[in-house]
Parts: structure tokens; sequence; C-alpha cells
């Protein structure tokens, strides 16, 4: 289905699913290199990725790396409401791409006639809340090898596994801290044993590491 891992239909029966879809605008396209959002173009609206691949760079000197947007993944949702001027990063089309558009007036219908689809609004709101928490918890950390910890103790799943941490130009950058600084607390942490590391694969074997 064309909008199966759209977060706004989760729990819906499928005639409540087709009844929102009938009323969807028409997908929007762009193509490669196309600006799809940024701190001078936006709406108030999801994004909802029908076809291709987008990144998100934030808004400063060095266009940090955000995020990769792809098939069935949305952006937007924190900006729709309230009375923000800005978005904070600029998002581009990577691939050609199509970008299915919901507006807040149309929310606003959905939410009055189909109720959990707010309760899902909320739930991916609240998700990503969390994960904010949990970078600054790790921001806010003292110590670089502490704050490397408790990046990959963040990043890995119910049994400490990392399965493709590869892309160390990315994690430093998101951390504040040089390569060499990073490469270095790895080894330290290896070495202390508090993770397994073999190439791309990490697994974290403490759940905590003193200061």
């Amino acid at each position: 289905m064309k909008y199966d891992t759209f977060f706004l239909l989760n729990g819906l029966n499928k005639q409540q699913i087709c009844e929102i879809v009938a009323n969807f605008s028409s997908p929007i396209l762009f193509k490669k290199g196309d600006i799809v959002y940024s701190s001078q173009k936006f709406s108030n609206a999801i994004g909802y990725i029908l076809k291709g691949v987008a990144v998100a760079k934030a808004d400063n000197q060095n266009e940090t790396h955000l995020k990769t947007f792809e098939k069935g993944m949305s952006f937007g949702a924190a900006a729709v409401f309230g009375n923000g001027e800005h978005y904070i990063s600029t998002i581009t089309a990577k691939t050609d791409l199509e970008v299915l558009f919901v507006a807040e007036n149309e929310l606003l219908a959905i939410f009055e006639k189909y109720p959990q689809t707010a309760v899902n609004y909320i739930t991916f709101l609240s998700e990503k809340i969390r994960f904010l928490n949990k970078k600054l918890n790790v921001v806010s950390s003292s110590g670089t090898e502490n704050t490397v910890f408790k990046y990959l103790t963040s990043l890995a799943d119910k049994n400490g596994e990392i399965l493709n941490f590869k892309n160390m130009s990315l994690v430093s950058k998101t951390l504040g801290i040089s390569r060499a600084s990073l490469y270095r607390a790895l080894s330290d942490l290896e070495k202390s044993g508090y993770i397994i590391k073999e190439n791309n694969y990490i697994k974290v074997i403490k759940n905590e590491k003193s200061n």
C-alpha cells in the first residue's frame, strides 16, 4: 500500500484509510538537488516521502548532516502548528523525489473526524522528544569518553548492539569532538571492557560507566 508506513494512519481500518487518502492533495515532484524545505521556503505541513531520498542539513556554516529521509519517512511534523517563522534545517532532494504534503487545515479536519490520527501525531512527536532528550544527555555528559559511551548506549538496541557504526565524520560532528578523540575514546572503551568493536559492529557490554 502506498501509505502503509505513514505514521498518521497507524491503527486505522482499511475503510478509514481509504477515506483519508482520497482527500489527500496531489504529491509534489522534486528533481535531484531541489530544495524541499529551508528556513526561507517551507509550509506548515507534514511531508511524507512516496519516492526517492532527501537529506536534511543544519543551517550553519558547516551544514552538518542531520538526517536522511527515505521512502515511507516523514518530516516537518514539529513545524506544522505554532508561530515559528523559520524552519531549522534545509532538506534537499538527494534523488528525484515525490512528496505528499498534508497541511495544517487538512490535519485539523482529519483529527476531528478520526481522533486516532491525533493520538498518532502526538505519539510521533513524543518519540522525537525522547530521542532529543537522549541526545541532550549525551552532550551534557562530562569527558570525551563518557560522551562517546553515552552516545553508543543511545544508539544500541535492546541487546546492546550497533550494526552499522561507520560514519566517523558524522559522529564526531554530532558530538562536537575531533575524529582523533573519537577513535581514542572508542579504543579506551574497548580496552576497559565497556564495548566490543569489530569493523562497523559495536556491542555495548556494560550499561553504565562511572565518571
